[in-house]
């Protein structure tokens, strides 16, 4: 979305310029149509760019985060998107409705980490545990899930194997979840402290209808 939003406003703003720029070079200077063009063109691209860069930095800056670590933190993500993929294909194996509920809660969870680092990628240093770790194993365990239990013959000891993979997946998911956790601590905390405060101001200074009524 932050980048749909960031190209709209670019090509807001850029458009109008070269245009303008168009028009200044063909008839301010007598230049030839297509001489206008091409000015106006490498003027746009020009401005287009600087916009970007000056929309970059100001959100580095928001973040906190240098560009390398913005560079890292964008190819962790890039590789994590493919894995999610394969993590919700495992889905149209499940068959048992307590399996596709814990899967369905696997995934909600992950895709929220995942939206909420992209939004803000500083969050990543709080979740580095599950893009490490925790989703490269939980994505090898459905995948394993998955292949087991679409087998047309099924023994003991693959039914064994299911039911083990099964339960450490909702280990993995506990796991997933404290990760999301761990990361709206901050704001929790930060939340906890604004009702804190909110609630003593209110003591110190009551409502206005409140006096009104001690008036009366």
């Amino acid at each position: 979305m932050k980048s749909f939003f960031d190209t709209f406003i670019r090509t807001t703003i850029t458009i109008p310029c070269m245009v303008l720029l168009w028009a200044l070079v063909y008839f301010s200077f007598h230049q030839l149509f297509w001489l206008s063009l091409f000015v106006s063109l490498a003027g746009g691209f020009l401005i287009n760019r600087f916009i970007k860069w000056r929309m970059l930095r100001s959100f580095l800056k928001e973040q906190q985060l240098s560009k390398q670590d913005y560079a890292y933190i964008r190819k962790n993500l890039k590789e994590a998107e493919p894995k999610i993929k394969r993590l919700q294909k495992t889905f149209f194996s499940v068959r048992k409705i307590g399996t596709f509920k814990l899967f369905y809660d696997m995934n909600k969870v992950i895709k929220k980490i995942h939206a909420l680092v992209k939004k803000e990628p500083k969050r990543f240093y709080q979740a580095e545990s599950f893009y490490f770790y925790h989703l490269d194993s939980m994505v090898e365990l459905a995948e394993k899930f998955a292949l087991l239990n679409t087998q047309p013959v099924k023994n003991k000891e693959i039914e064994d194997s299911i039911e083990a993979t099964t339960e450490t997946l909702k280990q993995l998911s506990h796991e997933t979840e404290k990760d999301l956790y761990h990361m709206l601590s901050t704001d929790i905390d930060e939340l906890d402290f604004e009702l804190a405060y909110a609630k003593h101001s209110l003591k110190r200074n009551p409502p206005l209808q409140n006096e009104r009524s001690v008036k009366k």
